[in-house]
């Protein structure tokens, strides 16, 4: 299974874990209270490594998840464990000061044993742009980088922001955003995608759904009236071939919108999967596919 598809899997089944045992949406600090100011932290995933290497910290992270690997620095740390597994003897044998989790049931498990031997950690839910903000502080106070953490949201406020205004709100484009083709599964309305979607000027093809990332047929497809179709790339080499790939995998839907104009796109999926400090670059690269015009010159 290649990296893009765990990614995809790493969404959907945390939307499920929250469904399932109701994470509290607020930070919950975890574990003997938090140091002051920790010189060994561990992440154990993706999304929260980036988070602390973009608070200047990344001398003072000895491990993190197998999956971790931007910035590059991140991938040459020592291995916990995936996002889905993280081993509790790779986190102990970090000597961490400090173990920063997400709030699902594996890392959540994971927390809760490193509580009771007395190690200290941080649980994080970052569901929304907004729980990303959250994220970013609770790191900064727990690692004592608080006027970073708060520089840093600030900018991507910032840059969001100046994004939005850029596309305005006149006409929304509307977007359908593939999670995977077989079987087809797309982002629905209660997601960060979402959020992401409509920043960049455009409004989610698919209606409310019961599902975050809802399976959907070939009927709902021509229904949405998609005016663009975005696919995060599966890999990061060769995005032409896989826009030509998804190109001829579409073409069978002839009447949507997309497909007449040709208006079919595979973007990075790291910057697009991963909801963290890249947020702003992932939204961009949303708004280049439904108004290239204004980022022409």
């Amino acid at each position: 299974m290649n990296k893009w598809l765990l990614v995809l899997l790493m969404l959907l089944w945390t939307s499920v874990g929250v469904a399932i045992f109701g994470f509290q949406a607020a930070q919950e600090p975890r574990g003997n209270g938090l140091p002051s100011q920790a010189n060994r932290i561990v992440s154990t995933a993706p999304s929260l490594t980036e988070i602390v290497f973009a608070l200047g910290l990344g001398e003072r992270i000895v491990a993190v998840s197998n999956d971790s690997d931007h910035p590059p620095e991140a991938a040459e740390k020592k291995k916990v464990g995936t996002f889905w597994q993280p081993s509790i003897e790779a986190v102990i044998a970090a000597k961490p000061e400090l173990v920063i989790t997400l709030g699902f049931e594996q890392q959540r498990n994971l927390a809760e044993r490193l509580k009771r031997i007395g190690y200290s950690s941080l649980t994080l839910n970052i569901e929304k742009i907004s729980g990303l903000f959250e994220a970013i502080e609770s790191v900064g106070a727990a690692t004592g980088r608080q006027a970073e953490a708060e520089a840093l949201v600030s900018d991507i406020r910032k840059k969001l922001n100046n994004l939005s205004s850029l596309v305005g709100a006149e006409r929304k484009v509307r977007v359908l955003w593939v999670v995977q083709r077989e079987p087809l599964r797309v982002a629905g309305r209660d997601t960060f995608i979402n959020e992401m979607i409509e920043i960049a000027g455009g409004e989610n093809a698919v209606g409310p759904t019961l599902h975050k990332y809802p399976p959907i047929g070939a009927e709902q497809v021509i229904a949405s009236g998609a005016e663009v179709i975005i696919e995060p790339a599966m890999w990061q080499e060769d995005l032409a071939g896989q826009r030509e790939a998804a190109v001829k995998y579409w073409s069978k839907f002839k009447n949507v919108p997309a497909v007449k104009e040709k208006q079919v796109y595979v973007i990075d999926g790291d910057a697009v999967s991963r909801l963290g400090p890249r947020v702003y670059e992932g939204t961009e690269a949303i708004a280049r596919c439904l108004r290239p015009e204004l980022f022409a010159k």
